[in-house]
């Protein structure tokens, strides 16, 4: 069957694709202001893409250099940068030369078996199993390296896309590499053949959209941590803390767990901003959080109330238990040291513990937790009071707390 019988039914397949790589490229070129590691490979992958089709499509009227090794050459190029972009993005070595090797390596080939021998069986070979090549490795990328905190579904569908390509890739190497088919006319109108185009043709502007859907919820995720965080100590700001805390209450309600909340102020903050400066005092409130989260357990969670003061909730943990945590916490900030532009200084921060009552609100556990860190500080400081008046002081000389060390 000559070459071109098979042009009306695949070229429309290949010039659709191509419109939709076309309308996803201006997608890309949009998302890349946000400055997402990645974006820029994934633009250039769909420019490859975007003159890798015409030419591949345009095959019977083209020379054999433009339809055969520039073409194929293209695609290459664009599922390694495509690989490269993903790679970058989710902060993985990019291999960029081995790729480039490969595409290299490739179009040398391509043109030895074109020009010099023309042998279809390894042209094919060449290209397709090039980019099974790159797919695989794309496929293992993404289904390994997922970010955590991110919903799974882009990224297995991106798994599952890049393997299905790869199979594609494969089988057609396999196939005409081993002499199956007619190798006079590798654009046949069979239905196997049509089919396995049209999936390839229809899997490139597919993996391209689910580059721009991780992009995307790269975006989300960073202004939902935004909005939820602390800009200066990456805490929950209040807002977010209360909500947690109000749906963690109606949890232990129902369950009937404790539910322990503490509300922690650090000691003579002023005196530290004073003495020593605001940029002193912005880190000690950092070096404060970061100890904090280094020594809660897996399911507490802080969040900032306003200034120098902290919320810490302690679900499922039992009043005694919470009194335990609190004094570890206690602890081991009066034995931290910041290191600041005029030196050392040590610091310590006052406690007060509440319980969470059935039937009480949100409200009434901060007000109850309030009193008890009044409590700490009328009774001396770098102290844990609980509600119940139960307190647990320290015998440190405070007058040299915000002192360098």
């Amino acid at each position: 069957m000559p070459a071109s019988a098979s042009v009306p039914v695949l070229l429309p397949v290949f010039l659709v694709t191509d419109i939709l790589c076309a309308c996803i490229l201006a997608q890309l070129l949009a998302l890349r202001k946000a400055g997402v590691a990645g974006t820029r490979s994934w633009i250039a992958a769909n420019i490859a893409m975007v003159a890798y089709l015409p030419a591949l499509g345009l095959r019977a009227v083209l020379p054999l250099v433009f339809s055969v090794v520039l073409s194929n050459g293209l695609g290459l190029l664009a599922a390694s940068l495509f690989y490269i972009g993903c790679a970058r993005f989710l902060g993985r070595p990019t291999h960029a030369r081995g790729w480039l090797l490969l595409v290299c390596c490739a179009l040398a080939g391509l043109l030895w078996f074109t020009l010099v021998e023309d042998v279809i069986r390894l042209r094919v070979i060449i290209a397709s199993g090039g980019i099974a090549v790159v797919f695989v490795a794309t496929a293992y990328l993404l289904w390994r390296h997922r970010p955590p905190g991110q919903g799974a579904a882009v990224y297995w569908l991106g798994a599952c896309c890049s393997t299905a390509t790869a199979l594609l890739h494969a089988s057609r190497a396999i196939y005409y590499g081993a002499g199956f088919g007619n190798l006079s006319d590798l654009f046949a109108n069979t239905l196997v053949n049509v089919l396995s185009m049209s999936l390839t043709a229809a899997l490139v502007p597919g993996l391209s959209m689910l580059a721009a859907a991780m992009v995307q919820q790269q975006l989300l995720s960073d202004a939902t941590w935004r909005a939820e965080r602390d800009g200066m100590t990456g805490t929950l700001t209040r807002q977010s803390f209360e909500s947690r805390i109000v749906a963690d209450l109606q949890r232990a309600h129902i369950s009937g767990d404790a539910f322990c909340f503490v509300l922690a102020d650090l000691d003579f903050f002023k005196r530290i901003n004073d003495n020593h400066g605001h940029q002193a005092g912005d880190r000690v409130l950092v070096a404060f959080t970061e100890l904090i989260r280094r020594q809660l357990r897996a399911g507490d969670y802080i969040g900032r109330m306003g200034g120098e003061e902290f919320g810490i909730a302690l679900p499922a943990t039992p009043p005694a238990e919470a009194m335990r945590v609190a004094e570890r916490l206690r602890q081991a900030v009066a034995a931290q040291q910041v290191v600041t532009d005029s030196g050392s200084l040590r610091y310590s921060v006052s406690m007060g513990l509440a319980v969470h009552a059935a039937g009480a609100s949100f409200s009434d556990l901060y007000r109850h937790a309030d009193q008890a860190l009044y409590a700490a500080k009328q009774a001396g400081r770098n102290a844990i009071v609980s509600q119940d008046g139960s307190a647990q002081q320290a015998c440190t000389a405070l007058r040299n707390c915000c002192k360098p060390a």
